[in-house]
């Protein structure tokens, strides 16, 4: 009789009829006697049932009790893990899964559902053995093998990480989520027609998933498939409207390359144009979606905004306005004033977030902001956005006092592990660079938040309070960019260790013309704005012989397109640029660096100026000739150079900036004498620890 039952117990689940079940259930369980058996048979259908109507601690209390009658069953143990997870009891989670495996090894899905745990809680290299274990104990498993990558990728094993990806799609060639992953890879590799085509298949297989547009939106982006990309934001935002991303991607989407100076001011039109739209849209989406859903989603970055080299303080406190209220109509507490919490009683407790802490940019300006607080005073805690752990985030993990990896943290998740340290101030070196952050800057999770100028233009958030920046760079009115409080450090605002020079290597090596002059332009494309074509091209024109030396962008068609804008340029001026333009690939610093020793002088940005890239060539005692413009991004190279000593290469208006490239190019003499001049200023530059005194100064005086 109890076999009939527990079988048309089975049967109203199948069917859906939960609250029949379990009621049905509680009858079966009322009966004696009751076989042991039978009575976890019981127990584990009406946690099925309570599950179903998502009652999660009576469906864990029924799994429990049939373990306590059948200790033994892994299959229940894995049950009450998923369970566990649903409920965000974590840490049960894994024991459950963990007794799975233990009592049978050979239980694939376990596994697998052990290393989706211990990812949840960031135990990375135990998450991978055990998706690792999962796919030995189901050779034929894809999903098992799409969550090894998944752990890999975390891990910064990327090559690793495809191959299992790759291993997953043998098995199952429409799995989404091995397509998905795979693409992300491919994208951040700069491989981008493989990302946009991996993305292309996962759309064949189900066409109705938002975020999958969302991403093939966003690599379309990057390639400057315009078109291409609103239209694919417009198939993610009707899907699914909630996803906020692709509201932003829809409306606000800038071009990589500008076809030309009239095309810029358009953009910029059609970007103003299309706050007010988002700010319309977004008041109706956010309707009824939980506070961390919305943190989550206004993940989005006026990045390209600012290498247009305009006054941005007012559209960006427009954008940031639009997110601020987004979240306070969800949560205001959120962004709420916080009081001050030290005392002096204590160390004052610090916390720098970023997606950036490795070797690049932002890793070699502010490693020793990090490093070098003193800890009498500072208990410095580092909160890592990127994947991998690399030298310069080694350094910074053996110095910190807290090290957090944070790596696919989505915004939520961030500011929840900060808030737990209750920091007394948050610094964000570089906010614009990256959306995770920015999103996280739109909270108030410090009484003092501040950022940094690793991304030289405002923020616009009302939670962001002081914006430090570098005095030699800032111009006399520069209080007035920004929306921040501005507070200037002395030098250029770090300390920043002067590179090892590699030793020289022949032009032909490097890829570059054997004979001429060369004259370096290093930066990414998209940094270079329309008005700087008919400058450079005059350079060509005063110096003949010349040529330009340029790297590729991450994409053919970037290269492609600022090539054409230049030829036309070119052209203008009877130059034929085909003699005069060199493209080189993108390459490791050290290779640059030795590009750098084998040009003769670098042509600087005007909208942007160069920054880590200067002080590339200062260290190569390559001349850089620059034009220092209106705002502190167009002023770095002109403030390093003034340092250094060599003002000589300093423009004065656009003929200046001519005449100083032509006499480079045209007067070994000059480049020698300057090229001494800049070897000579080194010291002033490279090393400087009075940045990071003042930096510890105003914070100990302020907080």
């Amino acid at each position: 009789m109890a076999d009939d039952r527990l079988g048309a117990i089975d049967a109203m689940l199948r069917r859906g009829d939960a609250a029949g079940a379990r009621d049905l259930a509680d009858g079966v369980l009322g009966m004696a006697p009751l076989a042991a058996r039978d009575r976890a048979v019981a127990l584990m259908l009406r946690s099925r049932a309570h599950e179903q109507l998502r009652n999660l601690p009576a469906a864990i209390a029924d799994v429990e009790g049939a373990l306590a009658l059948n200790p033994g069953d892994a299959r229940a143990c894995n049950e009450l893990g998923i369970l566990c997870a649903d409920a965000r009891l974590r840490d049960r989670a894994i024991d459950a899964f963990s007794r799975a495996t233990r009592l049978d090894p050979a239980h694939a899905r376990a596994w697998n559902n052990l290393g989706t745990a211990l990812r949840e809680a960031g135990r990375l290299d135990e998450s991978r053995d055990a998706f690792l274990r999962a796919t030995r104990a189901d050779r034929r498993y894809a999903l098992a093998s799409a969550n090894l990558g998944i752990a890999l990728r975390d891990l910064a094993r990327d090559a690793e990480a495809a191959q299992a990806f790759s291993a997953a799609l043998a098995i199952d060639p429409g799995h989404r989520l091995a397509l998905t992953a795979l693409a992300g890879l491919r994208r951040a590799e700069g491989r981008l027609d493989e990302a946009a085509t991996l993305y292309e298949r996962a759309l064949a297989v189900d066409d109705g998933d938002a975020l999958t547009w969302l991403l093939y939106a966003g690599t379309l982006a990057e390639r400057d498939d315009l078109q291409a990309a609103v239209s694919a934001y417009h198939q993610a935002s009707n899907r699914d409207r909630k996803l906020l991303r692709a509201v932003f991607g829809r409306h606000l989407t800038l071009p990589m390359i500008a076809a030309s100076a009239n095309a810029v001011a358009e953009h910029r039109r059609a970007f103003v144009a299309g706050l007010a739209i988002v700010d319309a849209e977004l008041r109706s989406r956010t309707a009824g979606m939980a506070a961390e859903a919305v943190v989550d989603e206004v993940r989005w970055t006026n990045f390209l905004l600012a290498y247009q080299g305009e006054d941005d303080r007012a559209v960006q406190s427009r954008f940031a306005g639009i997110v601020g209220a987004a979240i306070d109509a969800v949560d205001a507490a959120l962004r709420a004033p916080m009081p001050r919490r030290h005392r002096g009683a204590r160390r004052m407790r610090i916390g720098f977030v970023s997606s950036l802490f490795r070797d690049g940019t932002v890793g070699r300006y502010f490693e020793h902001w990090i490093t070098d607080l003193p800890r009498d005073a500072f208990e410095v805690h580092v909160y890592a956005l990127q994947s991998g752990f690399d030298e310069v985030a080694q350094r910074l993990a053996a110095r910190a006092d807290g090290y957090h990896r944070c790596a696919r943290f989505r915004p939520s998740q961030v500011a929840a592990r900060v808030a737990a340290d209750a920091p007394d101030v948050v610094v964000y070196p570089e906010l614009g660079m990256d959306a995770t952050t920015f999103a996280v800057a739109a909270l108030r999770l410090a009484p003092l938040q501040c950022s940094a100028w690793g991304h030289p233009v405002t923020t616009g958030h009302a939670t962001i309070d002081v914006f430090f920046s570098s005095a030699a760079m800032e111009p006399q009115d520069g209080d007035a960019h920004y929306t921040e409080r501005l507070v200037r450090l002395p030098g250029i605002g770090t300390r920043y260790l002067r590179p090892e020079v590699p030793s020289a290597v022949s032009r032909e090596t490097l890829g570059l013309p054997r004979d001429g002059v060369l004259l370096l332009c290093p930066q990414s494309l998209f940094k270079i704005a329309p008005d700087d074509d008919a400058l450079f091209v005059r350079v060509l024109a005063a110096a003949p012989g010349s040529r330009l030396v340029f790297f590729e962008g991450r994409h053919s068609q970037l290269t492609a397109r600022f090539g054409a804008r230049l030829r036309a340029a070119c052209a203008a001026h009877g130059i034929p640029a085909s003699d005069r333009i060199v493209f080189v690939p993108q390459c490791s610093h050290e290779t640059y660096l030795a590009i750098n020793c084998a040009c003769d002088a670098m042509l600087d940005t005007s909208r942007w100026s160069g920054g880590n890239t200067t002080l590339d060539a200062i260290a190569c005692g390559l001349p850089v000739v620059t034009l220092p413009g209106r705002f502190m991004r167009a002023r770095q190279s002109a403030a390093m150079l003034e340092l250094a000593g060599a003002t000589r290469l300093i423009a004065g208006d656009a003929g200046d900036y001519v005449r100083i490239a032509a006499a480079l190019a045209g007067d070994p003499q000059f480049r020698a004498d300057v090229s001494k001049r800049l070897v000579e200023g080194q010291s002033r530059i490279f090393d400087d620890p009075s940045p990071i005194h003042a930096l510890s100064a105003w914070l100990q005086a302020n907080v």
